[in-house]
């Protein structure tokens, strides 16, 4: 177990566990719906995104990937993209719903869930090397979910006017990940390395003038809301083509048109 310990994707790993603890905590534990605990709990799940990223390049960069790892990540992404988002939303905005608001939050988390066990799964079959991904990642339902309350708590608000709309945004994200609905991956789009280069740039940029002007919020809830419609949209952009493929026919495009 010591080297499991000792293995440097695992320390990244850690520090994601690490974060949706925290704002696990920081959640519950605001029963006097201080907007600024809400908004630090929302950036401890943003930070845990960021080693969560890092854990997986790490590990090709210093070859040492492992199964252990690999499982290891996610029981992380369990906790603190399913685990730490519904609790915060709980405390925040389900919590005067009662019974019905505790039971969305833990089907938030039953739908991250099953996403990662179906995802895992599908690694040694074709659908682990499409361009997309079958449902939307946990990781993108909970940090959206979570750029949410940070929205709301950096206008200064504290607990929500209206808790049935959170209710049905929450039923909507889970509903995502546990659907068939397609998210393309960067990889699908074919671009250059200089503009993959330029795009975190841009992004790093964006990331690091939001923190110093604290509109980090905005930047993340547009992001997440773009990438959520994603899916939604091109599906229903390609359901022709696969409405056709699916009854075996072909679509011919005209040459003039390519």
């Amino acid at each position: 177990m010591l080297k499991h310990f000792l293995n440097p994707p695992n320390w990244f790993t850690s520090a994601s566990i690490f974060c949706g603890f925290y704002a696990t905590v920081l959640a519950a534990g605001n029963t006097g719906g201080d907007p600024s605990v809400f908004y630090k709990a929302g950036l401890m799940i943003f930070f845990a995104g960021v080693f969560d990223m890092l854990d997986g390049r790490v590990a090709r960069i210093t070859g040492r990937g492992s199964d252990f790892g690999i499982q290891l990540d996610s029981l992380a992404d369990v906790l603190s993209f399913g685990v730490a988002p519904a609790v915060l939303a709980w405390s925040w905005g389900l919590q005067p719903l009662g019974k019905p608001g505790l039971l969305f939050a833990f089907f938030f988390v039953l739908c991250g869930t099953f996403r990662l066990a179906r995802f895992n799964t599908a690694e040694a079959s074709t659908d682990a090397k499409l361009d997309y991904s079958r449902g939307l990642t946990i990781t993108m339902a909970g940090g959206t979910l979570a750029s949410m309350v940070m929205v709301h708590a950096a206008m200064g608000k504290t607990f929500v006017a209206h808790p049935s709309n959170v209710m049905l945004v929450m039923l909507a994200l889970s509903l995502l990940m546990v659907s068939e609905v397609p998210y393309h991956a960067l990889k699908a789009f074919r671009l250059k390395r200089l503009t993959i280069i330029a795009l975190a740039l841009f992004f790093g940029v964006s990331v690091t003038i939001s923190i110093i002007y604290k509109n980090i919020a905005y930047l993340l809830f547009i992001v997440g809301t773009v990438h959520v419609m994603s899916g939604p949209l091109w599906a229903a952009m390609t359901l022709r083509k696969r409405r056709a493929a699916s009854h075996g026919l072909t679509i011919e495009i005209d040459d003039d048109d390519e």
